[in-house]
């Protein structure tokens, strides 16, 4: 067993001693090896964002943290990009597009015998390159080239960066598509989404609001739940406007009637979680002229809303009044 400590006077600290010591301050994973550590950007506006003309992709500074995929004791560097960096692409394949995968590359000679000691953002070799952190990938058409006006970079760009934090500390991420990126996470994460403004704790391998508006919506619930009168059901009202199709084919002859009618519907959605089991629905359709409504009616009820079907003799929008109610038993 080997115990690596940094600026011991009487001791000499290896560039792999570092790595390890250093990454000990970043944010764990989850995983069988407890010195793996979370590689990442660490977030700021536009950090690694890119930009593309022709061929030629530009990625913008950043720093980060790139995780050593060699060896166990290969340790984390971290990397700053301290300017823009541009990456030419190859020219598309002859017969289909190909997708090239733009990262941060670190290669050490001491691990992965590739004679280089280097970081570089650059276009990530698959089987080949051991230790890098992605950044975004890039669909290159069949046949694209500078000639043929290179690469549609507003469509052909997904972004792959993911973020981390230091130990203890919470990750901030842009969206909620950058959290869904994250891997390998443990129990206790804490990450802050900038897109809601909502901090999430990973929990039970998901994610769980503690901090904005879904979090309040969260203890809302439980509080509604908790201080409801005993006995008295839950209820929802509220009115909808249903638009009748007006077509010729949609100009109905009912034999029950004896009369040409319109037909129209319309979805209501209930909040999410307000009712625990199927409501009871009671509609009333708003009508100057008597008669003019054939019939309201509703389907495919259930917790989360219901359907109106409207019937009418003419093709006039109707206001339909409704009230749910839960079922007590």
């Amino acid at each position: 067993m080997t115990i690596r400590t940094l600026a011991l006077a009487s001791g000499t600290t290896t560039a792999e001693d570092h790595r390890l010591l250093v990454g000990s301050l970043l944010g764990g994973v989850d995983g069988d090896w407890p010195l793996d550590r979370r590689g990442g950007l660490f977030y700021s506006s536009g950090v690694a964002s890119i930009s593309g003309e022709g061929m030629t992709a530009t990625v913008r500074p950043f720093t980060g943290v790139v995780s050593g995929g060699s060896s166990p004791l290969q340790g984390s560097y971290l990397v700053v990009s301290s300017e823009e960096v541009s990456i030419t692409l190859d020219d598309g394949l002859g017969t289909g597009s190909r997708t090239d995968l733009i990262g941060v590359v670190v290669r050490d000679d001491v691990y992965d015998d590739s004679g280089r000691a280097t970081a570089e953002v650059r276009i990530v070799r698959p089987g080949v390159d051991d230790s890098y952190l992605p950044l975004f990938e890039v669909t290159v058409p069949q046949g694209a080239s500078e000639g043929t006006g290179g690469v549609p970079w507003g469509s052909a760009v997904q972004d792959r960066r993911i973020y981390t934090a230091s130990a203890g500390g919470v990750i901030t991420v842009p969206d909620m598509a950058s959290r869904e990126r994250l891997p390998m996470l443990q129990d206790g994460t804490l990450v802050h989404v900038l897109e809601n403004g909502d901090i999430y704790l990973r929990s039970g391998g998901v994610w769980r609001p503690v901090v904005g508006a879904a979090a309040d919506s969260v203890i809302e619930e439980r509080l509604d739940r908790r201080y409801e009168p005993i006995g008295v059901p839950r209820m929802l009202a509220g009115s909808q406007m249903v638009d009748l199709k007006t077509s010729e084919n949609d100009y109905v002859w009912d034999r029950i009637y004896s009369d040409f009618y319109y037909r129209g519907s319309a979805r209501v959605a209930f909040p999410r979680g307000y009712f625990r089991s199927t409501p009871s629905i009671l509609l009333t359709a708003r009508t100057s002229g008597p008669g003019l409504v054939m019939e309201a009616a509703y389907t495919s009820a259930s917790v989360d809303g219901f359907t109106i079907n409207l019937a009418r003799h003419s093709g006039t929008s109707t206001g339909v009044d409704w009230l749910a109610i839960e079922r007590t038993t």
